[in-house]
């Protein structure tokens, strides 16, 4: 008898979301045993619609809905959950995958420097896109921090007693290789006024999906941080334009070829490779790495596979401060909207 599996997969109409929903889904072609049933967690209509048909047509008589959220806002977050509950009585997979990284113009200085100096942190880092600083949302949070942490971690929330109807049902963050332990700073969590949000949103999901198993393992829930390497996405495209994104693309296929650099995944099949391994292994081959980052890489032929790596300089105290300030900006929230969970 066959088991559908209930995925929501944030951010899932493009880039690494969208590679996820596509292995998912080849995965229930190959294994009549286990299913997966995707939803689109997506804020456009017309692109979660979009990306619904073409998966459709790539593997048909897949499982594919769709539910609708902002993740920017909080208030629009507690309806899709409303809505999730709604439609499912249990829910096995949550991939946090959807985030932003706001850009407020290229440094070409930097790109220069580093085509000189060190093409590696050219081909791997953000250091060339200059990100605002202090944006916010409507509803007076950090946008960075809205979209790529808090709006992920509402919903964790919201669904819990979802996730605890499924065995061993697993919260997927999907972080990233620039995320270091430099980039957080706890007095101002929402990276309002950091000059590299994205950076220290990707660090505080590390924290956070760490933190979650010391209350969600009792429940067989568990939580994980994986990167997809470097891909081609339309994260940091848009704000390079087609042409330099197709000569970024073929840049990063020449550093996995010419210069072995496993990080290049390029294509989004690939860069969701850790996610998928993550969904789909046994839970006693993975839970006792969750203190770890599952991490997808290439070797030179362009094969994927998994590693971890270590999340750099793990504070457990730091976490829990965290984490209880997102308890407590969530029950403010609560109580505004007058949301009952």
């Amino acid at each position: 008898m066959s088991t559908v599996k209930i995925a929501i997969i944030t951010g899932a109409n493009s880039g690494i979301g969208y590679g996820v929903a596509q292995r998912l889904l080849d995965h229930s072609t190959k294994n009549s045993n286990e299913q997966f049933k995707i939803v689109l967690a997506c804020r456009n209509k017309t692109r979660a619609t979009d990306a619904q048909n073409a998966l459709l047509k790539e593997f048909p008589g897949g499982l594919v809905e769709i539910v609708l959220v902002d993740l920017s806002s909080v208030k629009c977050v507690f309806e899709c959950c409303k809505e999730v509950k709604k439609r499912f009585s249990r829910i096995d997979l949550i991939f946090c995958n959807a985030g932003i990284l706001p850009c407020s113009y290229i440094d070409w200085w930097v790109i220069a420097k580093q085509l000189v100096f060190s093409p590696t942190a050219l081909l791997s880092r953000t250091d060339a896109l200059v990100q605002p600083v202090g944006i916010t949302t409507t509803e007076d949070l950090g946008e960075t921090f809205a979209c790529n942490v808090f709006g992920h971690y509402v919903m964790i929330r919201e669904l819990e007693n979802l996730l605890i109807k499924t065995k061993d049902s697993r919260i997927i963050w999907t972080s990233s290789c620039t995320a270091t332990k430099e980039h957080f700073n706890s007095e101002d969590y929402q990276a309002i006024k950091s000059n590299v949000p994205y950076e220290a949103s990707k660090r505080m999901t590390d924290l956070i999906s760490i933190k979650l198993n010391s209350r969600l393992n009792k429940h067989d829930i568990y939580s994980f941080t994986t990167h997809p390497g470097v891909a081609a996405t339309n994260i940091v495209r848009d704000h390079l334009g087609w042409v330099m994104g197709y000569g970024m693309q073929i840049g990063f296929y020449a550093a996995r070829t010419f210069l072995g650099m496993r990080n290049q995944t390029v294509t989004n099949w690939n860069g969701s490779y850790s996610n998928y391994h993550v969904a789909t292994q046994p839970i006693d081959l993975l839970k006792n790495d969750y203190v770890k980052k599952f991490c997808s890489y290439c070797n030179r032929f362009g094969e994927a596979y998994v590693d971890t790596d270590d999340i750099e300089g793990y504070n457990e105290v730091e976490a829990e401060v965290l984490v209880n300030k997102l308890d407590k900006l969530l029950d403010e929230f609560r109580v505004k909207y007058n949301n009952k969970s």
